[in-house]
């Protein structure tokens, strides 16, 4: 592996396909992350909706709880797909193994709302 400073263009063939490489599997991780975060956010977003649907005085916050986390949820997997996007472009790995979480949003333009069942 060849050293080179952080910001200095590859020099050679060589070294753009090396710096390519590790481009692409930085943003292998990072798609991989905001899936993560995703999903996370899924989960809470679900007990929120739990503990709303109980008859409790909490539920006006449950509910905002809720519909906060599940567009966060949307956002989180936006970006992830657009990362995703690029690394198809340029030949990265291939998308992460599909979670076992239902995906609601996918091809959806508009955020959730609390409302909608996943």
């Amino acid at each position: 592996m060849t050293s080179q400073t952080p910001g200095q263009w590859p020099e050679s063939d060589e070294q753009a396909a090396e710096a390519l490489a590790h481009l692409l599997r930085d943003l292998a991780e990072l798609r991989d992350y905001l899936a993560q975060r995703g999903r996370h956010t899924y989960e809470l977003a679900q007990r929120f909706l739990q503990n709303a649907r109980r008859d409790t005085p909490e539920r006006a916050y449950d509910e905002r709880q809720a519909t906060m986390l599940e567009y966060q949820n949307y956002i989180w997997h936006e970006i992830a797909g657009r990362v995703d996007q690029l690394l198809a472009r340029y030949g990265g790995p291939a998308t992460a193994e599909p979670s076992d979480e239902p995906d609601p949003h996918t091809g959806a333009d508009d955020p959730p709302t609390a409302n909608e069942e996943p």
